[in-house]
């Protein structure tokens, strides 16, 4: 009977598993319908890929837990989840930096899908902002891959950005006959 527990706690485990992953699934498809604004969307990939991983784990983590050697281990896990999580943390600071770092990104968006922007030497257009890594197609065609901890650490000029003010050049020809100066105050006072 013990083999047939196991086997038992083993088919749970991967239907919840495949249960997690056809909610994210369906989740991520249900928020792909919407037309966004390209301001927007990199904000919107970002969220639906942080509510799609989390979906996930979680149902790892719950599949995980309906086998009875796990549970065991667990508890002892649990006792010391102040050392697992210092290792963890240190083993995963560039992966959780560079997460934190797509977050930031997709909230102050310094950069968006579709932009120009220029790193270094390198110039190219934004095509993907991921949760760890951000892809931009270079001007001869190739793909920079740069982790987003990078890009929210240096300097990127963004060409195509535009912020609230913009600049308008206009020309006024004025007859030499009239005063230059009045009508500079004129276009002032418009």
């Amino acid at each position: 009977t013990r083999s047939v527990v196991d086997w038992h706690g083993l088919a749970i485990a991967v239907a919840v598993v495949a249960i997690a992953a056809v909610i994210a699934k369906l989740v991520d498809a249900q928020m792909a319908r919407r037309a966004l604004d390209p301001g927007a969307i990199t904000r919107y990939r970002v969220l639906r890929r942080t509510i799609s991983t989390t979906i996930i784990v979680v149902g790892v983590l719950s599949a995980l837990l309906t086998i009875p050697a796990v549970q065991e281990v667990a508890a002892g896990v649990l006792a010391s989840t102040a050392i697992v999580g210092l290792v963890i943390g240190l083993a995963a600071q560039r992966t959780l930096s560079n997460f934190v770092a797509g977050i930031l990104i997709a909230v102050a968006q310094p950069l968006r899908i579709g932009d120009r922007v220029t790193l270094a030497e390198d110039s190219g257009i934004v095509e993907e902002i991921g949760l760890t890594y951000t892809f931009i197609r270079l001007d001869d065609g190739a793909r920079l891959v740069i982790p987003n901890e990078k890009l929210a650490s240096d300097t990127i000029r963004n060409s195509t950005i535009r912020g609230v003010d913009t600049v308008a050049e206009i020309k006024v020809q004025v007859p030499i006959t009239e005063d230059v100066a009045a009508a500079v105050d004129a276009l002032r006072e418009e």
